[in-house]
């Protein structure tokens, strides 16, 4: 299992591998190698008490009545735009106008680690999270495009980090723009540097592979039953979940997976579905519950959720978390290490030997 050593706000790291390198096989064929890689990962469990709060989102109403009040940071607020940017996007990249007073964080290279699949270390996400101009006790408003998919990422990243009030805009640069039809600016704000210091990484809102792959197992032996006494909610589209793709091609082109499906007992609920499609604002928190119970999730056991790489995830995370106070982790391998791993069990529904893996390349 993938867990920080001791107890509450206990030091340390995670080693995401098996615990040993050879197991004896009881079937008597020889010994069974663990294959998951080992990396430790620097950090600490320190609940859930720093990243719920009681109020998750802010309206597009509340952030124009803060800019008409004057300057954010002089307010004690930090408005940050961490969108995607796709070409098919109908809104407005920062670069052309954003919100008033909104800085700009670009997630793929400011808090991601270099040719490594791991976040920057605390130490660099304090001089991140300085730059910005956040203090120890500044809100900071995230938002983004594509209904805060990425802002719903960084959200999760900043209190991973131990970043204690991280809100949404709900809805977006689309409720904003597009709804609201609010102005947009070319000016960038300068601020002076904040004082915020991070903490290590919280690793009871974030699941590694070999924790996952203890509540695969035990569900795969079941026969894909959800035996396990934990929640594995996959958020991508059903076309992914069932494997008849690997990632949607509409979004992720020419990427690939060595083997299509999902986490044997998962559920599948598909991120999209618990926002307005007019507003972009997430939906009612009971009517986002009763989403997930209607799928499936028991919300008297914990959650992990999973996707591609963790951003949608994400997403999934900020509305069961933030928004429903429940006891929520993200996989953030998700299925670019899940489908890439060698000897993790994959439950398929599409009765097809789908993925990279065993073709003939034709």
């Amino acid at each position: 299992m993938a867990n920080s050593t001791g107890g509450d706000a206990d030091q340390g790291s995670v080693t995401d591998s098996g615990s040993t390198a050879t197991e004896t096989d009881e079937s008597g064929e020889g010994e069974a190698a663990t294959t998951v890689a080992a990396a430790d990962i620097p950090g600490e469990t320190r609940g859930f008490d720093d990243v719920h709060t009681e109020q998750p989102l802010a309206t597009t109403e509340w952030l124009a009545e803060r800019l008409e009040e004057g300057g954010l940071h002089e307010q004690g607020i930090v408005l940050l735009d961490v969108s995607e940017n796709l070409p098919s996007s109908e809104l407005t990249p920062y670069a052309e106008a954003h919100i008033p007073q909104a800085q700009y964080l670009e997630w793929s290279e400011e808090f991601t680690a270099p040719n490594t699949r791991e976040f920057i270390s605390a130490e660099e996400f304090t001089e991140l999270g300085q730059s910005l101009g956040i203090n120890e006790d500044s809100t900071v408003v995230l938002y983004g495009d594509n209904n805060n998919w990425f802002a719903a990422y960084a959200s999760w990243v900043f209190n991973l980090y131990g970043v204690e009030d991280v809100v949404l805009l709900d809805g977006g640069l689309h409720k904003w723009e597009l709804h609201d039809e609010r102005e947009l600016v070319e000016e960038v704000p300068a601020v002076p540097p904040g004082n915020f210091a991070a903490k290590p990484q919280n690793h009871d809102i974030r699941a590694f592979q070999p924790e996952v792959l203890e509540i695969a197992e035990r569900n795969a032996e079941a026969g894909g039953d959800a035996v396990a006494a934990v929640n594995l909610v996959d958020i991508r589209s059903a076309q992914e979940h069932d494997g008849e793709v690997g990632v949607d091609p509409d979004i992720f082109q020419g990427e690939g997976a060595a083997v299509w499906g999902h986490i044997p007992g998962s559920v599948n609920v598909t991120w999209t579905q618990i926002v307005d499609e007019q507003t972009g604002e997430f939906l009612p928190a009971e009517e986002i519950r009763s989403i997930y119970e209607a799928a499936g999730v028991d919300f008297e056991n914990p959650i992990i959720a999973y996707c591609r790489i963790g951003e949608r995830a994400s997403h999934t995370w900020f509305a069961l978390s933030q928004i429903l106070g429940e006891e929520v982790k993200v996989y953030d391998g998700s299925w670019s290490a899940w489908g890439n791993s060698v000897g993790v069990p994959v439950a398929n529904n599409s009765g097809e030997r789908a993925g990279l893996w065993g073709q003939s390349g034709d």
